[in-house]
């Protein structure tokens, strides 16, 4: 393994230009970028990561291809610390980033870092995936503590591993970028930290129900891969010349069709929440509509912006992601066990139908998508109830579960005032 003796624990003021201990969380295509950026911006920096083996900590980096973001064709450093085990990097540490890994693996990586995390210290803990409701997975496996928690609503860059443990890809990063924090406003002042660190000082401030609701993965995957393989068998292998292989550039019209009718069905649930939280301005003021969001994130790169589709097809940020095939005898297969199938599902559009389903609103897109995922891939979450209650919804990310309705969504069981003061936790 490559590892170094811990760092000794950093002091707990954060002023500008203060040196952090910043533990990134995954091996995935956003661990090398951000980890490469936060030691650029000057921090100690170690990766928490299962295969430490396959890691260079002397040389790690990323190839930069949106120019106008940064201007560096490639960034390349040595950072502090690789290894697998939480003890030698969570008890010093002051921002921990979940970058590298889906989303459905957080309870699993957030209860094998809490003992080694100091409950009374101020430790930023953040997830590049703010929706899927990180905040109450987060407070449900870490229980009671002094810590922050923050995520960026979308990931800052559409992005790419060009070899693992050494060097990512940036195809295209953000232009606006919001930074969900507990309270919506950023009281513990992670958004600065991040600014420098990501070369985006344009941050600005989200709560963790709009970014649940916020178009994301979950309302682009399912919709484009439902209307490629509705039909499909599960079992029967398709001509590889025949079915697309770019998930966005290629899309076909029955997936634009259910596109737009996922944009249509999430639009009603924000609607429908507005009314549980008229106090929300998260919720109020912003245009959840996918055009609308996919254009504030991207417009220097979308080069057709007539409709929600074209604007999905002409980004040029989203032109190399792919769609994953598995080869078998006469042809090819989509494969199942990847994130598009077992991650936006429990962690997406269940969690989207249990809040549908408290503020009372038709989602008939959600539906037949979640039907025909759970099928393929041998699970029952939503039944003929109408609600996720099958025989593996405790797999899913449901507010309901967690004992929240419309009116307490927005904060969850950590709660905090409307002014940020910090409530007594739920137990």
């Amino acid at each position: 393994h490559l590892v170094s003796p811990p760092l000794p624990p950093l002091p707990p003021t954060r002023h500008k230009g203060t040196v952090m201990h910043i533990t990134v969380v995954g091996g995935g295509n956003s661990t090398p970028i951000f980890a490469a950026l936060a030691k650029d911006a000057g921090h100690e920096v170690a990766i928490l990561t299962r295969r430490p083996a396959d890691w260079n900590k002397d040389d790690i980096g990323f190839v930069n291809e949106d120019l106008d973001y940064f201007p560096q064709a490639e960034l390349r450093v040595g950072i502090d610390l690789v290894t697998d085990d939480p003890a030698l990097c969570i008890p010093q540490t002051d921002l921990i980033f979940i970058a590298g890994l889906p989303i459905h693996h957080n309870p699993t990586v957030l209860a094998r870092i809490r003992p080694h995390l100091d409950m009374q210290k101020k430790v930023f803990i953040g997830s590049i995936c703010a929706y899927g409701g990180f905040n109450w997975v987060a407070a449900e496996a870490l229980g009671p503590g002094n810590y922050s928690l923050f995520g960026t609503q979308l990931i800052p860059w559409c992005c790419g591993t060009l070899e693992y443990g050494r060097t990512g890809l940036v195809i295209g990063a953000k232009r606006l970028l919001r930074i969900a924090t507990e309270d919506g406003r950023d009281s513990d002042g992670v958004k600065p930290i991040l600014a420098k660190i990501l070369k985006m000082p344009f941050l600005t401030d989200t709560d963790f129900i709009a970014s649940t609701l916020w178009p994301n993965n979950p309302s682009l995957h399912p919709p484009i891969l439902y209307g490629l393989f509705k039909d499909w068998d599960g079992k029967s292998p398709y001509d590889p010349d025949k079915v697309p292989t770019l998930i966005y550039k290629d899309l076909r019209t029955d997936s634009a069709v259910t596109l737009v009718e996922m944009d249509t069905d999430l639009c009603a649930i924000v609607a429908g929440l507005r009314g549980a939280l008229p106090q929300n301005g998260h919720l109020v003021d912003n245009d959840f509509s996918m055009k609308a969001c996919v254009m504030q994130n991207y417009e220097e790169q979308i080069t057709c912006a007539w409709d929600t589709v074209s604007c999905i097809m002409s980004n040029k940020a989203f032109a190399k992601h792919r769609i994953p095939y598995t080869a078998i005898e006469g042809g090819v297969v989509p494969t199942l066990a990847h994130k598009f199938f077992e991650t936006d599902l429990p962690f997406g559009l269940c969690t989207m139908k249990d809040i549908a389903n408290m503020v009372g609103v038709a989602v008939p897109c959600i539906d037949k998508m979640i039907l025909w995922n759970q099928k393929l891939i041998g699970k029952e979450y939503l039944t003929a109830s109408g609600k996720i209650d099958g025989k593996h919804a405790s797999e899913c990310v449901l507010p309901s579960a967690f004992g929240l309705d419309a009116k307490t969504l927005e904060f969850g069981n950590r709660s905090r005032t409307a002014n940020g003061a910090e409530k007594k936790q739920k137990t």
